[in-house]
């Protein structure tokens, strides 16, 4: 195992947690605007599959030895994360403009592996 394997998984929870919180959100949004067609189903089918990989980094973290003990946005451009990983605590801090523009990449290549 790489040394610092368990930080790539962490980013990639915090990031999969992130889109499919704000894709169920922006759900919510368009629900309160009449729209010509309901888009509600296709974006209830990104955020689940976000969200099972959300989880999927979560226990992959767990079994790294690492334990999540705070997640939160600071400031309007810092996400704060604490951890312990193997018994050593850990300060995560990323910018939040890219944890959105990882979002939407993740966004742009699930639509690139569903076309038929």
């Amino acid at each position: 195992m790489v040394i610092d394997q368990w930080r790539e998984i962490l980013r990639e929870y915090v990031v999969y947690g992130i889109l499919f919180k704000a894709i169920a959100k922006d759900a919510d949004t368009l629900n309160q605007i009449e729209l010509k067609m309901s888009y509600r189903p296709m974006m209830d089918v990104v955020s689940v599959w976000a969200e099972r990989k959300h989880h999927e980094y979560r226990r992959e973290f767990s079994r790294l030895g690492g334990k999540i003990h705070l997640q939160e946005k600071q400031d309007r451009n810092i996400y704060f994360v604490l951890v312990t990983v193997r018994g050593m605590q850990h300060e995560n801090v990323y910018s939040i403009e890219m944890l959105k523009a990882e979002c939407q990449a993740r966004l742009i290549d699930f639509f690139r592996n569903v076309r038929a």
